[in-house]
């Protein structure tokens, strides 16, 4: 896990607006002992630290001029819509026996060469757990050796780790087996209706003319 470093922000610091001009980044840390403390850091460490964080979501954070490290997950990040880029950060210090919640990614295990004709398709990437942040895996490994075609597997259809609940709707379906529609690739020639008054007209003239 790497290692993310934060300088402390006063409450009389610049505005946020202000410190995002100056290549800064305001962020906050939920912590166990101390409340709210309010930190700030470059624009290129933030983005670094958020490319660098481990399956749970988490990195060790450092407060310049302090002791010690803290584990921190990314609680929140706020974007800006319009123009992109990182406004605030929000973290969160955590231990193994914290109770949170987490998106967990979800991996087909097993899964072998699609055979001719059928295509593994994956309709959710990510289920919501809940369990102490010790217990919970960082990915999902789901068995998808004995799917069949036209079948699926669903969140709740897996097995998760003592004391892990599932938050997510155990219907979400996680993988299926699906077969690939033919394509034809002759041109399709289009048919033009044929009105019903002019081709007894134009069968009748031919008997005429006959």
């Amino acid at each position: 896990m790497s290692t993310f470093t934060a300088q402390r922000r006063s409450e009389n610091a610049l505005k946020p607006h202000q410190m995002r001009n100056q290549g800064m980044i305001p962020m906050s840390l939920i912590s166990h002992t101390q409340g709210v403390l309010l930190l700030q850091a470059t624009r290129q460490d933030v983005q670094h630290a958020l490319r660098h964080l481990d399956g749970h979501g988490r990195i060790d954070l450092e407060i310049a001029e302090e002791k010690g490290k803290k584990k921190v997950i990314v609680k929140h990040v706020d974007n800006n819509p319009l123009r992109g880029g990182i406004l605030n950060v929000t973290l969160q210090e955590v231990s193994d026996k914290d109770v949170v919640k987490l998106d967990v990614p979800v991996v087909a295990a097993n899964h072998g060469a699609d055979s001719e004709g059928t295509v593994l398709t994956q309709p959710t990437s990510h289920v919501k757990l809940q369990g102490a942040m010790g217990a919970l895996p960082a990915h999902l490994d789901v068995d998808v050796s004995h799917l069949e075609v036209g079948h699926h597997i669903n969140a709740g259809d897996v097995s998760l780790p003592d004391g892990v609940k599932l938050i997510s709707s155990p219907d979400a379906t996680l993988f299926s087996l699906q077969v690939l529609r033919a394509v034809s690739l002759e041109p399709e020639i289009p048919v033009e209706p044929v009105d019903a008054e002019t081709s007894t007209t134009s069968e009748e003239s031919a008997s005429t003319e006959e």
